[in-house]
């Protein structure tokens, strides 16, 4: 694969030598800038460059921060615009130019005229650096174990583990390349044209199982993605048109994933093979518009049609010698998907209090896929019955009635109705109508004070019966699927502002939501989600600002089981807490010529699993994570044009997660794992720079 890929060589270097005693002279020298005077047609900005110093390489911290080690890093940044009097212009921006998430754009046109523009963007995505692997050939698509490997029933009875395990980084890495160009012809017609190149790779963890023994895989990533955006559009003084299209063309250089069996399992199966993400492609054409023809009236809406296709060649079904050839019923799955979809808002204004609002919507997704029996095939070892695919469908439609009623002028209510209807596919019901009801009031009670509570109702309904799907191993007929069952939504948000002065103000944000799953008998029956925000924000003056906040959040579900497939016998509570608080403060020019700022944040996660059974009531060990995180920096400007900042970050982390944690290679029998270690540590990390303004 070719990586769009961009070099970029920024001439930062006389910035870091530039003697301070001739930026003091020229800043007593320099003139008061007149700000009636006339506009300079000149290019303003600023380049920085500076070093970067990391003391320890964690992936929790430099996650898409662009660290790929510790140590020294020279990092850089650059702001540039220049206009001129007939409307040309340019610009240049660099951000984090020296670590691996980084960005450039370069923008240009006449305005009014023409507008084009170049975007490089890279991201790192750091998972995990302390797995292992007793596999070779990572970021490959065939692992392989050592030959003379000796093959164990359970993860203890692997004589040569220990040797063969190596420590591997789980990464991945995108780049992203965009272009665009838009164009005006008169004063009605406009053109834009966008592409986007989007490349990942590096490696991501999956599982590889033979029947009741599996082991955690090192995945090769490398796809590319590349999409296209036109559209042309027309604009009247009492409306307005666009047609627009969209594709989106997905390639991935791997096919598959072949990997030897470490264990000894019936059937005496050497290797397994999974197959990658399919090629495959949509295709979208979308035409909106809107409409205004009175003060008092206005539309808008849009219809778009497109099409989903995915014509991958099938890898082998089997690629075990001892299961024979395995025939297939195509060479391809000949995937085609269709979808439409349309959307219509209108608003009118009654009276001089009274608004209307009406809209209505329709989407539909239609899977043309050809539906073929397939043998099943279990894990590389054994083979069953015929299956047949099953190309899931749906149908939505429906709409919203609301009003909007102004009572007082420093008082307004709202309330609205909506219902939507799904019919499915392939799925356990086919249909459901879901109702929703909705009541607000704005108000300013005070001069000093701004209320609004909203309340809202949601129900769902199926129509008809709800009929489990005919699969091996057959499920629970009373289980019900949550996004499907019968539900009963209740909703209520307050939020509020208080100024005590000018300069000292305080916020409320707040929501509770219920979800009551009323005939759920098994799985999902209830979920409770509570959130509160109180935020404070204090300026006395130009030269200040501090703030400061704190966020409590529980999210409580309740499952049902069954252990014997019938009535629920045991009982499930997930109960997530998150507190998290934070505050800042900034303060320019209380010592002359300096800005000093410093950010906190500490957040606070727990969960618990407690299970209620005939026989016993045991809760899972707690998962917990604390975060505390601070920046603390101070910018100097020598003058008009030369300053220097120092920035100072620490962070401590530390989590507890029984899923992961003394889980060894060969802890689990059945399971070899990567290793995975829940992160533990305290950073401190240091920059310094220089910045030149012109």
């Amino acid at each position: 694969m070719v990586a769009p890929r961009l070099h970029w060589i920024l001439p930062f270097g006389a910035a870091l030598i530039v003697s301070p005693a001739s930026v003091m002279a020229e800043s007593d020298n320099t003139a008061e800038e007149c700000e009636a005077c006339a506009f300079e047609w000149e290019p303003r900005g600023y380049v920085e460059a500076g070093i970067l110093w990391l003391e320890e390489d964690e992936p929790e911290f430099t996650d898409y921060r662009g660290f790929d080690r510790d140590g020294l890093f020279l990092n850089g940044a650059i702001d540039v615009i220049d206009r001129d009097e007939d409307g040309t212009y340019w610009s240049l921006q660099g951000r984090n130019l020296g670590l691996g998430s980084r960005s450039a754009a370069i923008h240009a046109g006449k305005q009014g005229t023409v507008n084009y523009f170049l975007d490089y963007q890279e991201l790192n995505h750091n998972l995990y650096d302390s797995t292992k692997t007793a596999f070779s050939g990572v970021g490959s698509e065939r692992l392989e174990l050592s030959a003379n490997w000796v093959r164990g029933d359970t993860t203890k009875d692997l004589p040569d583990l220990d040797l063969a395990l190596r420590e591997i980084d789980i990464e991945l890495e995108r780049r992203t390349l965009s272009t665009g160009l838009q164009f005006f012809q008169g004063e009605n017609w406009d053109y834009d044209f966008q592409y986007t190149v989007d490349e990942r790779d590096g490696t991501r963890l999956m599982g590889g199982s033979f029947l009741l023994r599996s082991a955690i895989l090192p995945e090769p990533v490398d796809d590319i993605t590349h999409r296209f955006d036109l559209s042309v559009g027309y604009l009247a003084k009492l409306w307005q048109l666009r047609l627009a299209y969209h594709g989106s063309f997905f390639d991935n250089d791997n096919k598959s994933l072949t990997w030897d069996n470490p264990f000894v399992v019936p059937g005496d199966a050497p290797r397994g093979r999974s197959a990658a993400a399919p090629d495959n492609r949509f295709n979208r054409l979308m035409l909106s518009g809107a409409f205004r023809p009175t003060r008092w009236f206005s539309g808008s809406g849009h219809i778009a049609v497109g099409r989903l296709e995915q014509d991958e060649s099938f890898i082998p079904a089997t690629i075990n010698p001892s299961l024979g050839p395995v025939g297939l019923p195509r060479q391809d799955l000949d995937a085609e998907v269709n979808t439409l979809n349309a959307r219509l808002r209108l608003t009118g204004n009654a009276t001089r209090r009274l608004t209307l609002k009406a809209e209505g919507f329709f989407d539909e997704r239609d899977n043309d896929t050809p539906v073929d029996s397939y043998r099943q095939v279990g894990t590389d070892l054994f083979l069953a019955e015929l299956r047949e695919n099953r190309p899931y469908s749906f149908d939505k439609s429906g709409g919203e009635l609301s009003a909007d009623y102004r009572l007082t002028n420093t008082t307004d209510i709202s309330a609205g109705y909506g219902r939507e209807r799904s019919e499915f596919t392939f799925q356990e019901v086919d249909a459901t109508d879901t109702d929703s009801y909705f009541g607000e009031l704005q108000t300013r009670p005070g001069e000093r004070i701004e209320l609004r509570v909203r309340l809202g109702w949601e129900d769902r309904d199926i129509d008809g019966g709800y009929d489990p799907l005919t699969i091996a191993p057959p499920e629970n007929p009373l289980l019900r699927k949550f996004n499907l069952a019968d539900r009963d939504r209740r909703e209520i948000k307050i939020s509020g502002n208080y100024y005590a002065s000018a300069q000292l103000s305080f916020g409320l944000n707040s929501v509770y939501a219920n979800d009551d799953y009323r005939n759920s008998s098994i799985g999902l029956t209830e979920a409770r989600d509570t959130m509160v925000t109180l935020d404070a924000s204090y300026s006395p003056d130009q030269s200040l600002n501090a703030y400061v906040y704190f966020t409590h959040q529980s999210i409580v579900s309740d499952i049902a089981g069954s252990e014997s497939f019938g009535r629920p016998d045991w009982f499930a509570e997930n109960d997530d807490t998150i507190n998290a608080f934070g505050g800042g403060v900034q303060a320019r020019e209380v010592v002359p010529h300096l800005e000093l700022g410093v950010d906190l944040s500490y957040t606070r996660s727990r969960g618990t699993i407690s299970i209620d059974s005939r026989t016993s009531d045991q809760e899972f060990p707690k998962l917990e994570a604390d975060r505390f995180s601070t920046r603390i920096y101070g910018e100097y400007s020598l003058s008009d044009r030369w300053s220097y900042r120092l920035d100072y970050w620490l962070e401590y982390y530390d989590q507890e997660d029984f899923f992961i944690d003394g889980l060894a290679p060969d802890t689990s029998d059945n399971v070899l794992t990567a290793n995975r270690e829940s992160p533990d540590y305290l950073i401190h990390a240091v920059g310094i720079s220089a910045r030149y303004r012109f």
